[in-house]
Parts: C-alpha cells; sequence; structure tokens
C-alpha cells in the first residue's frame, strides 16, 4: 500500500531524526546555503513533473539526510532494484505537500528542524563522531543548515498529509465502522487468560530452543501439575518461555483476543472458561491456557478508543487510494541513471506493507510484552 510504503517512513520524522542525532549518526559540515530546497535548480535532471525538475544534486543531498536517519532504507536502496525510484517519488509527494502546509505547519515544522539542528550541532562538538558518519556526508556535501532546510520540508509535508488523513477519518461514517466490527466481533471481546509458553525458538537468538515433540511433552507435563493442583505462580515460572507473564502466573487480564495470533486467539475465545485446555500450537511453540473470564463484545460497548482504532484502518486505505491518483496526476518522469544489482545479489521485490518498520500492529508481536500472541497487523485493535 502506497501509505506504508511511502508515508509511514516519515511518520514521527522529527522524533526518529532527533534520536539518530544523540545516537551520534548524524553529523555534517559548515558552510552557507541560501533558501528553499538544499541542490534545487543544481546538476542534471534525474525527475520532471509539472514543469517541475528535481535535480541529482538535490536528490543526492536527501539521500544523504535519508541514509542517517533511516540506514534500513539506505539498505533497501542499494539492494531492492527500483526501490530507489520509489523513493524519488515519495520526495516528490513530500515537497508538494509541503508546498500546501498551513502557516502553523510550516512554523511547526520550523521549530522541530531548528531544534534538531541544534542538538546536531552540539553531537558535532564531539570530533570523534564526525569520522564515522563523514564518508555519508561527502557523497553530496550535505550541510547542517542544509539537513535543517530539508527537514523544515520533509515535516510540513507530513504535517499537512496527517491533516489530510484526519479528515478521511472524520469522514468514516459510524455504519462504516460498525460493519467492519461485525465482521470480527470477537476480536473485541474481554479475555482474562493464564498461560504456560513451552517455546519452540530461542528468542533472543531465533535459533531451535526445543522441537515440537519435546516442547509437546513438556507442555503437557505442565498441564498435569496444573491438573493436579499445582500453582500457576510456580509452575509458569518454572516451566514458561514467555518472559511478559511467566514471573505473574502466566496472567493476561482483561485482554482482547485480536491483538494474539490466530490460535490463541481462538483458544481465548471458544475454550471454555475455567478450563485447562490442551496444549495449543502457534509459531511460538505450545501453550497451555486457562480462560478466566470472557466478555462477548457487541458493538454498542465497544469502547470508543476502539472505534477509533477501527475509524483509522477504515481510513488508511482511502488516503492510500487518493495518494495514489495524486501520485499519478503528477506525471513524474524519471530518468535516475541505471545502476547495477551488487554482485552476488538477484534482487527482490520492494518492501510491502510494515517493510519499513511502521505498523499499527505486528504479524508476529506479543502481547503485553510477552508471547501470548502477535498482534495482527491489519486489524485495528
Amino acid at each position: 500500500m502506497w501509505l506504508n510504503r511511502r508515508h509511514a517512513a516519515f511518520r514521527g520524522l522529527a522524533a526518529l531524526a532527533l534520536a539518530c542525532v544523540l545516537a551520534g549518526t548524524l553529523a555534517a559540515c559548515g558552510g552557507k546555503d541560501g533558501g528553499g530546497v538544499p541542490g534545487e535548480g543544481q546538476g542534471e535532471p534525474v525527475a520532471t513533473y509539472q514543469g517541475k525538475t528535481v535535480t541529482d544534486t538535490e536528490f543526492n543531498k536527501y539521500l544523504s539526510l535519508l541514509e542517517l536517519t533511516s540506514p534500513m532504507e539506505a539498505m533497501y536502496i542499494e539492494y531492492i532494484p527500483g526501490y530507489k525510484e520509489q523513493i524519488l517519488e515519495r520526495y516528490i509527494i513530500y515537497k508538494e505537500y509541503a508546498a500546501k502546509a498551513s502557516s502553523d505547519d510550516v512554523k511547526q515544522a520550523e521549530g522541530s528542524a531548528a531544534a534538531i539542528r541544534g542538538q546536531l550541532d552540539e553531537v558535532l562538538k564531539d570530533e570523534a563522531q564526525k569520522e564515522s558518519i563523514q564518508q555519508i556526508l561527502d557523497k553530496s556535501g550535505l550541510t547542517t543548515k542544509e539537513a535543517e532546510r530539508l527537514l523544515k520540508m520533509l515535516i510540513s509535508g507530513e504535517l499537512a498529509i496527517d491533516k489530510k488523513f484526519r479528515e478521511i477519518k472524520n469522514a468514516v461514517t459510524e455504519d462504516e465502522v460498525r460493519a467492519e466490527f461485525e465482521k470480527a466481533p470477537s476480536d473485541y471481546n474481554i479475555v482474562t487468560v493464564r498461560h504456560i509458553l513451552v517455546a519452540t525458538t530461542d528468542s533472543t537468538t531465533g535459533e531451535e530452543k526445543r522441537t515440537e515433540e519435546e516442547a509437546l511433552a513438556r507442555a503437557k507435563e505442565a498441564r498435569a501439575k496444573l491438573i493436579a493442583g499445582g500453582s500457576w505462580e510456580e509452575l509458569a515460572a518454572e516451566y514458561s518461555d514467555d518472559p511478559g507473564s511467566k514471573n505473574n502466573g502466566g496472567l493476561y487480564a482483561d485482554a482482547r483476543p485480536g491483538d494474539w495470533v490466530e490460535e490463541f486467539k481462538q483458544a481465548a475465545n471458544t475454550q471454555p472458561v475455567g478450563v485447562i485446555g490442551e496444549p495449543v500450537l502457534t509459531s511460538y511453540g505450545y501453550h497451555v491456557i486457562k480462560v478466566e473470564k470472557r466478555e462477548e463484545m457487541t458493538f454498542d460497548k465497544l469502547p470508543q478508543d476502539k472505534k477509533d482504532a477501527i475509524r483509522e484502518s477504515l481510513a488508511r486505505p482511502k488516503l492510500n487510494e487518493e495518494m495514489e491518483k495524486e501520485l499519478e496526476a503528477l506525471g513524474i518522469e524519471i530518468s535516475l541513471p541505471q545502476e547495477e544489482t551488487p554482485a552476488g545479489e538477484d534482487g527482490g521485490e520492494a518492501p510491502q506493507d510494515g517493510a519499513e518498520g511502521e505498523s499499527d500492529g505486528n504479524a508476529d508481536g506479543e502481547a503485553g510484552g510477552g508471547n501470548a500472541g502477535g498482534a495482527e497487523g491489519d486489524k485495528a485493535q
């Protein structure tokens, strides 16, 4: 989706850039430059649209800032054919939206960019931090002042896009929200469960911890001790590999099943209350589950924050669609120099939804900081 591939990379851009500055991953040299976008009108065209031009000088300065604030995306550019073109399109969209930004948005962006510049200048007083990133700066000659101007433009564009998103979200009707809820009402149940996870994979190293057969045998052993009257607190501490619950008796109180991986969710919604069920296999391993309480949710009882989350999930594809149309209407013609794929690399598809590190949920996320189940990325919870 357009939003997740392009817009999401700049969500919270100011905070991201500031974090990078504090970590010593930004630096620049001095120098004077004028107003506007750094490098604009200098060098050779790499994109034209509606009588406007983006030059290689301008775009390379943007790429330097991107490499400093989002090294993962820089890696995508290097190794994924066609991704650099997507980055260029995104840059143009942000330029266009920055031009539409309100005076209040521009003022806010100016303040944020100046604050980042101030932090950057402080970091640059440490001589030890310059050398590690000087090569990146030398690629385009990006200065701290230019970085500030670029950030002002990008943050202005982000604020303008967010304003558009809020308008679309506010236009989503209550009937649309209700219809979305009715697709999976049990995702919104309120459930209290206890569980013991016997993992098959080490969460730290990603290596196999035990086979499924070994995990199942250990899960059955823990279940038998629980049924015999064993303490959840003691047995969870001994048997569970879920760091989010092993030290509190395996408890997840008043949780939403829609936040968990499918198998765990189904058990939470269907297993008889008060019964310690047979071990349930998920991508994490085997879970011994006891549902202590379950409240069936109806739309009329659904809290407003959950309705708002559904409204956002419905607004997002609408924003994607509108921005795709706007991108097409710009008629962008790209003339980037052809670059060879690095030796030994076959290339691949450009990252899709959530590949840039931001999504509303993680396909394999952890509920409550542990492994009760993964948040489902496409659902608003």
